[in-house]
């Protein structure tokens, strides 16, 4: 019979073993990995913040440009109503010099007859002959002028297109080049979030790890804890800190309406240990209402301690207990949303803020 007990024990200190170089075999690589998943996310961030800078660059030379553009368009608009408007300068004056040519080539001799009849005197004939001719010469230097003028305006014309086109040519460049980095950006952003999903996947492995190593050692152990002093500082659960819940008015979780929280709630997987802040007495054990399963200590220096919402109780009432000595098993009993510790100081029966006590 000792044999076979010895058997069985052998196992299944094997099989613990076993469990917990398996565990830290698995977590050590799992850590690797969200070190290494982590580190590619810096990077990654690193190159987009960069990306970003370089597009918002872009942007704004795209937007220069454009600016340019429609100045240039303005310019040629401009341009083009000016040649248009010499144009039909030159034209009337081209209709009119014409006439005045017809009339002077086409008929000539009748022309200079008129001019002859309708002259005073020789002196009168020839100063009429040069006023037709000053006429006309005048009427061919407005025209060369305005030649030149629609000539000149014709160049700018072309020298505003030409920068048009320059302005054009750079801003399709531009937009090339920001789609580009939009579309590296968005690549880079789908590696992030691909990166992301597999951190929350390796978190939860890690998670799931933990708490199956909580539930091994709370089977290892149940029955040993009742009596072990497990910590010597006064946090009611080592090795979670977290405060999810402070003391004092909230909206309640389940009740959904504002409502006075008595003490504090601190987040663990189901089966952690909690322990006596301080040395004193179990004066409760057992089912408090939407407290469900609790324990509540009165310690040497009067004060008392609750802790609710637990999965297993290691205590009883009248044992006394050491500071740090595991007193309950943390779960979700009770009015409660998931596994936690409800903690409370109270001191001549009034709850008060714990943290200071701890």
């Amino acid at each position: 019979m000792k044999k076979t007990i010895s058997v069985v024990t052998a196992c299944t200190v094997l099989f613990s073993t076993s469990f917990i170089y398996a565990n830290e075999n698995d977590t050590t690589e799992l850590d690797n990995k969200l070190t290494q998943n982590r580190q590619e996310q810096t990077t990654l961030e690193g190159k987009i913040k960069n990306l970003d800078t370089k597009i918002v660059e872009i942007e704004k030379n795209i937007s220069e440009t454009n600016n340019k553009i429609v100045a240039l368009d303005a310019e040629i608009t401009k341009a083009k109503d000016e040649i248009k408007a010499l144009e039909e300068n030159i034209k009337k004056n081209e209709d009119a010099l014409g006439k005045r040519l017809k009339a002077i080539n086409g008929n000539y001799s009748i022309g200079y007859m008129k001019v002859i009849f309708s002259s005073s005197s020789i002196s009168d004939f020839f100063n009429n002959v040069y006023v037709v001719k000053q006429v006309v010469e005048q009427d061919k230097d407005i025209l060369k002028e305005l030649d030149s003028n629609k000539l000149s305006i014709e160049e700018k014309e072309k020298d505003l297109n030409s920068k048009k086109s320059e302005q054009e040519t750079l801003k399709s460049s531009l937009v090339r080049d920001n789609e580009t980095m939009q579309s590296d950006k968005n690549e880079l952003e789908s590696l992030k979030s691909a990166l992301e999903a597999e951190e929350n996947s390796l978190e939860n492995e890690l998670e799931e790890i933990a708490a199956e190593a909580a539930r091994q050692a709370a089977m290892n152990s149940s029955d040993e804890l009742s009596g072990a002093v497990i910590s010597n500082g006064s946090w009611p659960v080592p090795g979670h800190s977290t405060i999810s819940s402070p003391y004092g008015y909230r909206l309640h979780p389940v009740l959904n309406v504002q409502k006075m929280h008595t003490g504090i709630d601190i987040p663990a997987p189901t089966g952690t240990p909690a322990v006596a802040t301080d040395n004193g007495t179990v004066i409760f054990s057992g089912t408090k209402g939407s407290y469900g399963n609790t324990v509540m200590i009165q310690h040497d220096d009067g004060k008392v301690s609750l802790y609710a919402h637990n999965s297993q109780l290691l205590v009883s009432v009248g044992q006394r207990v050491q500071k740090g000595q595991a007193v309950t098993k943390i779960g979700s009993t009770g009015r409660s949303t998931g596994p936690h510790l409800h903690f409370e100081i109270r001191i001549n029966g009034k709850h008060t803020n714990p943290v200071p006590y701890i």
